[in-house]
């Protein structure tokens, strides 16, 4: 950081992104950006300069995407970390939710969202607040603790089709695996959200993990 400007590391492998985003803040924020697309360049970087915000994909040859977060806050322990990400899979939100990385993660945002949340991001992080697109919103629900285990009334037909989705299966893969419809998977899912009041596949997963250990899995 220098002179009291808010400054900015992005990091992305495609320079056509990393690129983009630097003209897209340059454009509206009064902030300095420092590109590595490469994690030759990043490790550079982070052995000589310091950043407020690092805006970061989690795929960099080279690393994984959470030993990517650990070394970041390692070198910057007081830099804020936005991700943006092309992947809106839900298990890519419960790898975040590792409570080795967890803290040091104040956004994330896919790369489908428009300009107006980018900037909406950035300035609310900015302001020492935090930023999670619906596809992430299982992580603005973490905080510091473990999202609470319920005990929940599910018919065996809905076990199954939870523990399938746990397994990564699509609505057809499941449809094929209990051999039922992919409309009659749709309703299954559908009471499964409901039943655990889960806004999305994310959470699902997630508030059920001990399920998966215990129940669904014996």
């Amino acid at each position: 950081m220098s002179n009291n400007r808010y400054s900015i590391l992005i990091i992305d492998d495609h320079p056509i992104v990393s690129n983009y985003l630097k003209e897209l803040i340059h454009a509206h924020e009064d902030a300095s950006c420092t590109i590595a697309n490469t994690l030759k360049e990043l490790n550079s970087i982070l052995a000589e300069m310091k950043f407020d915000l690092c805006i970061t994909d989690l795929e960099i040859p080279g690393i994984s995407a959470l030993d990517l977060i650990r070394t970041i806050h390692k070198s910057l322990p007081q830099c804020r970390i936005l991700i943006y990400t092309m992947h809106e899979e839900p298990w890519i939100a419960i790898k975040l939710c590792d409570a080795d990385i967890h803290p040091f993660i104040f956004g994330a945002l896919s790369k489908q969202a428009d300009t107006d949340n980018v900037y909406s991001a950035i300035n609310a992080i900015r302001n020492g607040k935090k930023y999670f697109s619906q596809t992430f919103s299982i992580l603005a629900q973490k905080r510091d603790g473990e999202i609470p285990k319920h005990s929940y009334e599910l018919s065996e037909t809905e076990k199954r089709t939870l523990t399938l989705i746990n397994q990564g299966l699509n609505t057809n893969q499941i449809a094929e695996r209990l051999h039922i419809s992919q409309n009659t998977v749709q309703t299954h899912r559908k009471k499964l959200l409901e039943k655990m009041d889960a806004k999305n596949v994310a959470e699902l997963v997630y508030k059920c993990k001990g399920l998966f250990n215990e129940e669904l899995n014996a």
